[in-house]
C-alpha cells in the first residue's frame, strides 16, 4: 500500500502542474481592468501611391482612406503614403478629393490583401485636363453708319477783276473755276499785271485729274468777306504756279447778284508769298448753288 499511495500522489501533482501551465498559455488573465490583449498578434503595412498626368493638376492633392483602419491621410498628386499596423486580410482603399477637371483612370476604390508581416500596395493613376479655353469674346459691335454726305454745294465762276483787256501788263485778273463741297473741282487764275521775263502772265492752277499734286482741301459754305456771309464760299486749295511750284491758297467769292451786275466779289490769298488779289467782278459771273 505504501508504494501505491506514493505513486498516486506524484500523478496528481503532475496533472495539477500541467493544468496550470495550460491555463497560463491560453486563458486571459483577468484583473481590475478586464481581460488583457492577446499577445503575439502580427500586422501588415499598406503603401498607396498616386501618379497624376496632364495639366492644371490639383494643387491640394487628394485624400486616401483605408476602411479597416477607419482613418485617412492626405497624399500628393504624385506621391505615396504608407499605413502601418494594418490588420492582415482584405482592405478597401479609396481615393477622394479629386478636382473636377481630373479623372481617376484606375479602379477606385481598390481592394487589396494585406499579408501578415508584409506590405500590400494600391496604385492610382489620375489624368487632369487643362482649364477649358475661355469663351471667345463677343464680336465687336458693327461700326456706326457713315455720316450722311454733306449737303451738296457748288460754286462756279468765270470772268475778270479789273478794267481793260486781259493782256500782259494790264491790271486784270481772270478766273475760271468749278468747285464742289465734296472737294472736287478745278481752278485757274491768271494775273496779267505780273508778267514773266518771257512775256507770259503769272498763273495758278488746280486740276487734280491732270496734276495730282494739286487739290481742293476745304470747302466752307459761307464767307465773312461778303455783306451777306450766306452768299459766299471759301475754298482752301493747293495749286501749281506757272513757275512750277505748288502753293497753298484760299479762294473767297461772293455771289451778290446776276451776271453783269458788277456786285460779285473775288479774292485770292497766297500766305507763303504774302500775295493777294481781290476786287469786284467787272465782267463774268459767280454762281453759288
Amino acid at each position: 500500500m505504501g508504494r501505491a499511495t506514493a505513486k498516486l500522489i506524484i500523478t496528481l501533482t503532475l496533472a495539477g502542474l500541467a493544468g496550470a501551465a495550460c491555463r497560463d498559455s491560453t486563458a486571459p488573465v483577468r484583473g481590475s481592468s478586464g481581460p488583457a490583449p492577446q499577445l503575439g498578434l502580427v500586422t501588415g503595412a499598406l503603401t498607396v501611391s498616386t501618379t497624376t498626368s496632364g495639366s492644371n493638376l490639383d494643387p491640394d492633392g487628394y485624400t486616401v482612406t483605408v476602411d479597416v483602419l477607419l482613418s485617412s491621410s492626405p497624399i500628393a498628386p504624385n506621391g505615396s503614403v504608407t499605413f502601418t499596423d494594418v490588420p492582415p486580410g482584405v482592405a478597401v482603399v479609396t481615393l477622394s478629393g479629386v478636382a473636377g477637371n481630373c479623372t481617376v483612370t484606375t479602379g477606385n476604390p481598390q481592394v487589396v490583401t494585406v499579408p501578415i508581416g508584409g506590405t500590400a500596395g494600391a496604385a492610382f493613376s489620375i489624368d487632369c485636363a487643362g482649364s477649358p479655353p475661355p469663351p471667345p469674346p463677343p464680336p465687336p459691335p458693327p461700326p456706326p453708319p457713315p455720316p450722311p454726305p454733306p449737303p451738296s454745294a457748288r460754286v462756279t465762276g468765270s470772268g475778270q477783276v479789273g478794267a481793260g483787256s486781259p493782256t500782259p501788263g494790264n491790271n486784270v485778273v481772270t478766273f475760271d473755276f468749278d468747285v464742289r463741297s465734296d472737294l472736287t473741282g478745278r481752278f485757274t487764275g491768271t494775273d496779267y499785271a505780273d508778267v514773266r521775263p518771257d512775256g507770259r502772265p503769272a498763273s495758278l492752277t488746280v486740276d487734280p485729274t491732270a496734276d495730282p499734286a494739286t487739290s481742293i482741301t476745304a470747302y466752307r459754305n459761307s464767307s465773312t468777306k461778303c455783306s451777306d456771309p450766306s452768299r459766299g464760299v471759301e475754298v482752301d486749295a493747293n495749286g501749281r504756279e506757272d513757275t512750277g511750284g505748288v502753293v497753298s491758297f484760299t479762294l473767297s467769292v461772293c455771289d451778290n447778284g446776276p451776271a453783269g451786275s458788277g456786285s460779285d466779289f473775288f479774292d485770292v490769298f497766297i500766305p507763303s508769298e504774302g500775295f493777294r488779289v481781290s476786287g469786284t467782278v467787272t465782267s463774268g459771273d459767280i454762281v453759288k448753288q
